[in-house]
């Protein structure tokens, strides 16, 4: 029967300077900053995908309806042509349309022997990784939690580079910023 999707999620890359990735694929290409996250330190997901994320970026651009192209900053790392090592660049997320069908995904998965690496809620969305068992791809499955879109932005991280800040505006940036709320579950609401 399958798991029924509606298309990508997300695709993960890892960058090293997050204000010249927001000028190419939001100021060059015209993708919406839909997303920003200023993750804590430590990491506040811990094995949920390889590597480190204590204190990096975490944006996403939307390039159609659905779908969206997300990078993760790690400033003070030198980005191999192969930046698998540096884990949560490397991974394909899927979307699914409800959390009904996320948690029908898991129990699929879950029956065939593939086993759930971690389920997070991000407050925006909710995950849950896995691998492809037999091309050890990093996967996801998520359902939207959060419209994400230009017109209800979801906008955590207190410090946007200036690009991205230039590319919202700030007196709308200010509106709609949350706040970091440890507990996973994204943040605070829009100020009124």
């Amino acid at each position: 029967m399958g798991v029924r999707t509606t298309g990508c999620h997300h695709m993960a890359f890892v960058t090293n300077n997050m204000e010249e990735t927001v000028k190419f694929y939001n100021g060059l290409l015209g993708f919406p900053v839909v997303v920003t996250l200023q993750l804590p330190n430590p990491d506040p997901f811990p094995g949920a995908v390889p590597g480190n994320l204590g204190g990096s970026r975490h944006y996403f651009f939307r390039i159609s309806e659905q779908d969206t192209i997300a990078f993760f900053e790690f400033a003070d790392v030198e980005v191999p042509a192969d930046n698998s090592l540096l884990g949560a660049g490397n991974h394909l997320a899927i979307t699914v349309p409800s959390e009904a069908e996320l948690q029908k995904a898991k129990r699929l998965l879950e029956e065939n022997g593939v086993k759930i690496k971690s389920e997070l809620d991000h407050g925006f969305c909710h995950s849950i990784y896995f691998e492809d068992p037999v091309n050890h791809i990093a996967l996801e499955f998520a359902t939207w939690q959060h419209a994400c879109d230009e017109e209800e932005p979801f906008l955590q991280d207190p410090a946007p580079v200036p690009a991205a800040l230039a590319a919202i505006g700030a007196e709308r940036y200010e509106r709609y910023q949350l706040h970091y709320n440890p507990d996973g579950h994204g943040g605070e609401g829009p100020r009124a």
